[in-house]
């Protein structure tokens, strides 16, 4: 530390001597720096003249005159001798190691990559060992990266540390030198609350794109929404807004976001979907009255399709060429697309039969049933008696059967009988009441504040990407 204050001061007394060198002749002030000569010592004199150095600096930073010219000048020169701190990752200084990447395929094995970098079996298997307890080795993913650090100089061809990023929240640093040893460090996390808000112009997807919505955030938003909003009907003038948490690591997004307040505007109705822990800290999304966002039965089997064929008890078959009733809505969707289950309910059905090609049916209870028609193939683990949760996915579009595209017949009993479930005026969940009521009402009018700046109401917010509302720790 003394060095380098006495680097800095021999910087300040080089460059400050233009300054200090003053002609004067005032006799008391000649007295003054001759007493100064006889008894400060160099060493003395040197901190001194560092710390009026430094605070030179910050003046000069603040405020500089035109005629301090000659202070700047050797503020910039102490400035440049000043050390900086060199460029860092995973906090390796990377001026004294060098890094080298290697991407995991299939069939790699830590041990074997180990050894091909030139650790001994012994050291992989010491290796292995410090691991157990702290990092599970089998995780490693194909595709992902292991970054090995080597030494600059004097290198014997080993490395010296293996990093692996198995999320943007942490990495893994396996030490290889000396003891090996395995540390798993967690990157601060920063959480930040922003709002996006849009108006749809053509379609739903690209106007929630254009307000800066991820696609996991707009799937979070359909899904929250989804029980009260037919999204099928979308229309030009629909407009919606989104306040939503988003983890920021170094100053970069991850994850895919958590939805605090979904709302949904169409011709002059708003739907609402707040999110709400209740006591045992499970989260839910409830409308505007408390009442569970997440209805009985969902509105449609696919996301973002459109209804080709509605519910009709004479129409056209496009293949057999005359009228017959249609006991089902079908809904357009690229082959391969998702089917989901509109509800809670158990299997009595997966196989493939006529007309109706390969098709999944569900008995939610005792009232009613759902039906999901021409298949391209099921989803893992869908079989008779499997029990399957609303949201879950059962299949996937096809054009099996008698079909003339891929798409999803999809079928409603109600008591026995084949009805039109748009049509259905289902039963409403009951809402929260007491204290919790309360909580929640706390809870909506707090994120109504957050969401409504500018208001909702306004037709002349911009279409721009999210604003942040506040960032918590």
């Amino acid at each position: 530390m003394l060095s380098y204050f006495c680097r800095l001061s021999s910087y300040a007394i080089t460059s400050l001597n233009p300054i200090l060198s003053v002609q004067t002749d005032d006799s008391k002030t000649s007295q003054w720096l001759r007493t100064i000569q006889q008894h400060v010592t160099p060493t003395t004199l040197l901190l001194t003249l560092a710390v009026v150095a430094l605070t030179a600096a910050l003046a000069t930073r603040i405020q500089l005159q035109p005629n301090n010219a000659a202070a700047a000048l050797a503020i910039g020169q102490m400035e440049k001798a000043l050390p900086t701190k060199p460029e860092s990752r995973w906090d390796f200084p990377l001026n004294e190691l060098r890094i080298e990447e290697y991407v995991l395929k299939r069939g790699d094995a830590l041990g074997s990559v180990l050894q091909q970098k030139g650790l001994t079996p012994l050291q992989v298997a010491a290796v292995v060992e410090s691991a157990k307890g702290v990092f599970n080795i089998h995780s490693l993913r194909i595709g992902k990266s292991l970054h090995f650090l080597y030494r600059q100089k004097g290198e014997d061809g080993k490395p010296m540390y293996l990093v692996y990023e198995p999320s943007p929240y942490e990495y893994v640093v396996f030490h290889l030198h000396d003891q090996p040893c395995v540390e798993v460090v967690k990157r601060p996390v920063t959480v930040q609350t922003c709002t996006s808000a849009g108006e749809v112009r053509s379609n739903l997807w690209q106007a929630l794109m254009e307000s800066g919505l991820n696609d996991n955030l707009a799937d979070a938003m359909i899904d929250a929404l989804s029980a009260s909003v037919d999204f099928y009907r979308q229309k030009a003038g629909d407009r919606f807004r989104v306040l939503y948490e988003r983890d920021f690591v170094e100053g970069q997004p991850v994850g895919a976001g958590k939805i605090l307040v979904a709302v949904y505007e169409r011709d002059a109705k708003i739907y609402y979907a707040f999110r709400f822990e209740s006591e045992d800290g499970k989260a839910e999304y409830y409308d505007y009255d408390g009442r569970p966002a997440r209805k009985a039965f969902l509105k449609a089997p696919v996301k973002y399709s459109r209804i080709s064929s509605r519910f009709s008890l004479s129409r056209l078959h496009p293949i057999l060429g005359y009228h017959r009733p249609h006991f089902g809505t079908d809904y357009a969707a690229p082959h391969g697309t998702p089917i989901i289950a509109v509800g809670d309910g158990i299997v009595t059905e997966a196989t493939q039969r006529g007309g109706n090609g390969k098709y999944v049916r569900i008995r939610h209870d005792k009232t009613y049933e759902t039906q999901y028609l021409h298949m391209s193939g099921f989803a893992a683990g869908i079989r008779p008696g499997a029990r399957v949760v609303q949201g879950q996915v059962i299949g996937y579009v096809g054009a099996t059967g008698l079909a003339t595209g891929p798409h999803v017949c999809f079928r409603f009993w109600k008591n026995g009988q084949q009805v039109d479930h748009l049509r259905l005026n289902l039963p409403q969940p009951e809402p929260i009441s007491g204290p919790l009521l309360e909580a929640f009402q706390q809870e909506r009018d707090r994120l109504l504040e957050q969401i409504n700046t500018p208001p909702l109401e306004s037709r002349d917010q911009p279409r721009s990407k999210p604003t942040v509302n506040n960032i918590a720790p």
